[in-house]
C-alpha cells in the first residue's frame, strides 16, 4: 500500500484561470498508487521506448487530481448548460474523441474549413465504412464553437501545432468556448505568453520533448515520437474522468462501442445518431480518480506484456525490414488506428504508409514485388485479402493484431472487405516462412473500462499497443542498420 500525500498538481484551477507548475508527489512505501513493481526490461532501443511508455503511464497517474478537475469543469458546461463536446487539432488527435472505439460517442470534431473536408469524402454505400462517409462528416463535424461548448485541443504532430495552435486558440476564445489543451509544457507557456491566464483555457501538459526520444548508436537523429503517445494518454485518461464526472451529476454518457461481434453494430447506431446521455440506466456515482486509475492499470498491463513473450518475433521483424532496406526493396506499413507517422518528427521514413482504416488495402495489389515487406499493425482480425496479395507477390508479411478469447457468433461486416474473421490462436493460421505473427494483446473488444450499470466497456486500448509495436520495430531496425 502507498500513502499519497502532499500533491502539488500541474493544473490548478482558480477563479481567474489556471497556473501551470511542476507536479511533485511524495510517496511513502515502495511503489506508486495502483502500480505493480516495474518489470525488468532489456536496454535495446525498442525496449527503451517501452520503458518510456510505462513511465508516462505513471506520470499521468500522478496528474489524476488535476485531470479530474478539468473533467469536472467540462462536465459542468455540458450537463448544466447543455454544451457540446468538441475536439480540435490535427487529424490524429481530433479524431480520437469522435469515433475511436470506446470513446464518448457524442463528441464532434471542430474543423473551421468543413466544406473542404466534405469535398474529400463520398456518400454512404455498402462499400464504405460509416466514419468515412459524407453523412458521418456532416453529423460529427462542426465549423464553429459556441460559448457553452467544451473543446479538447491537441496536436500529435508538433509541426502542425506550430502552424495552427495560436490561431485556433484565438478563434475559440473569441467564441467564448472552454478550451482544454493537451500538449507540452513549452507549448502551454507559449499560450500563456500569448493569451495570459484565462479561465476558459485549461492546460493539461506533459514534459515529453518534440522530435524523437530514443537515441540509437549510429543513427544521426533521435527516433520514436513520444508526444503522440503522451497526448493520447492524457486525453483518454481525461475521458475516463469525464465519464465519472458525468456520473457524479446523475448522467450516463453515450459510449461508442468498439468493433464488436454484432453485425450490424446495433449499439453503435443509436448512440451515434440519437442521444447525448442515455436515460435508460440508473447512474451510480464514481469517486474522482477511480476510472482514470483503472484505465491506466489496464494500459500498463498491456504495454508491459507486449514484448517479453514475443521478443524473438519483434527482432525477426526488424531484421526483415533492415534486410529489405539494404536490398532496396519496398516496405509498406499498413496502419489501422491512431498513429499517422508520415512527416512525424522521430520517424525515419522506412515505410510507404497506408493508413486507410480498412482491412484490404487494395493499393498494394500490383505494387508488391518479390522480397517486399508488408508490416500490418491492425486490429482484432486477420486480413485475409492482404495476406493473399502478399503471397501472390512472393513478399513477406509481419502481421500484428490481437487474438480474441471468444469466437463471435457471426463475423462482423466491414465495408470493402466483407466478413472480418477473428482468431483465438495463431496456430490456426498459415505458418509459412514469409509470415511473422505478433499478438498486440489489447482487449478483444478493445474497450476495457467497466461502468456500473452499463453493459458495455468503454475506453480504447488498441492504439497504444499498435504504436508500441510500430515504434519498437522502427527502433530495432535502426539499431541493426546503425551497426553497419
Amino acid at each position: 500500500m502507498c500513502d499519497c500525500r502532499n500533491v502539488i498538481p500541474r493544473l490548478a484551477l482558480t477563479r481567474t484561470g489556471i497556473c501551470v507548475v511542476s507536479a511533485m508527489v511524495m510517496f511513502s512505501g515502495s511503489q506508486q498508487c495502483g502500480a505493480a513493481a516495474e518489470p525488468a526490461i532489456d536496454k535495446t532501443p525498442g525496449d527503451r521506448f517501452v520503458q518510456f511508455v510505462l513511465g508516462e503511464i505513471e506520470t499521468v497517474r500522478k496528474e489524476l487530481p488535476s485531470i479530474t478537475r478539468a473533467a469536472d469543469a467540462a462536465a459542468e458546461r455540458i450537463v448544466n448548460d447543455d454544451g457540446e463536446l468538441l475536439s480540435a487539432g490535427d487529424q490524429s488527435f481530433s479524431l480520437e474523441p469522435v469515433w475511436r472505439a470506446g470513446g464518448i460517442a457524442f463528441a464532434r470534431r471542430y474543423v473551421p474549413d468543413k466544406q473542404s473536408l466534405m469535398a474529400k469524402v463520398e456518400s454512404a454505400n455498402d462499400k464504405i465504412p460509416y466514419y468515412r462517409t459524407k453523412e458521418f462528416v456532416e453529423k460529427f463535424t462542426v465549423d464553429s464553437a459556441g460559448k457553452r461548448d467544451v473543446v479538447l485541443l491537441g496536436y500529435e504532430n508538433e509541426k502542425e501545432e506550430r502552424r495552427h495552435l495560436i490561431p485556433t486558440v484565438k478563434q475559440l476564445l473569441g467564441d467564448d468556448a472552454l478550451i482544454i489543451f493537451f500538449g507540452s509544457t513549452a507549448s502551454a507557456e507559449r499560450l500563456t505568453r500569448q493569451f495570459g491566464k484565462n479561465p476558459r483555457l485549461l492546460l493539461i501538459t506533459h514534459n515529453v520533448p518534440d522530435g524523437g526520444i530514443v537515441e540509437v548508436p549510429g543513427w544521426p537523429e533521435k527516433l520514436c515520437s513520444g508526444r503522440s503517445i503522451a497526448n493520447r494518454l492524457y486525453l483518454w485518461t481525461f475521458q475516463a474522468e469525464l465519464i465519472s464526472a458525468f456520473m457524479r451529476r446523475g448522467k450516463m454518457p453515450g459510449i461508442l462501442l468498439s468493433v464488436t461481434y454484432e453485425s450490424p453494430q446495433i449499439w453503435n447506431l443509436p448512440l451515434l445518431n440519437s442521444y447525448k446521455f442515455i436515460p435508460a440506466f440508473d447512474v451510480t456515482p464514481v469517486k474522482q480518480g477511480e476510472f482514470g486509475a483503472t484505465y491506466l492499470n489496464h494500459l500498463k498491463s498491456i504495454v508491459s506484456s507486449l514484448v517479453p513473450t514475443q521478443r524473438e518475433q519483434f527482432h525477426k521483424a526488424a531484421q526483415w525490414v533492415a534486410e529489405a532496406i539494404r536490398e532496396k526493396r519496398q516496405i509498406f506499413a499498413l496502419l489501422i488506428h491512431g498513429l499517422e507517422p508520415d512527416g512525424l518528427p522521430g520517424d525515419p521514413g522506412f515505410f510507404t504508409v497506408f493508413s486507410e482504416g480498412n482491412a484490404y488495402y487494395p493499393q498494394l495489389e500490383g505494387k508488391m514485388k518479390p522480397g517486399d515487406v508488408a508490416f500490418f499493425v491492425g486490429y482484432n482480425w486477420y486480413p485475409r485479402q492482404l495476406a493473399q496479395t502478399v503471397d501472390k507477390a512472393r513478399g513477406k508479411q509481419i502481421l500484428c493484431f490481437t487474438l480474441v478469447q471468444d469466437q463471435p457468433p457471426k463475423p462482423a461486416i466491414y465495408g470493402e472487405v466483407g466478413e472480418l474473421r477473428h482468431y483465438t490462436s495463431f496456430r490456426s493460421l498459415p505458418q509459412n516462412k514469409n509470415r511473422i505473427y505478433i499478438d498486440l494483446k489489447f482487449a478483444q473488444y478493445n474497450a476495457v473500462l467497466k461502468i456500473p450499470g452499463y453493459p458495455i466497456p468503454a475506453l480504447e486500448t488498441s492504439s497504444f499497443a499498435e504504436d508500441v509495436a510500430y515504434w519498437y520495430v522502427v527502433a530495432q531496425t535502426a539499431a541493426i542498420l546503425g551497426k553497419e
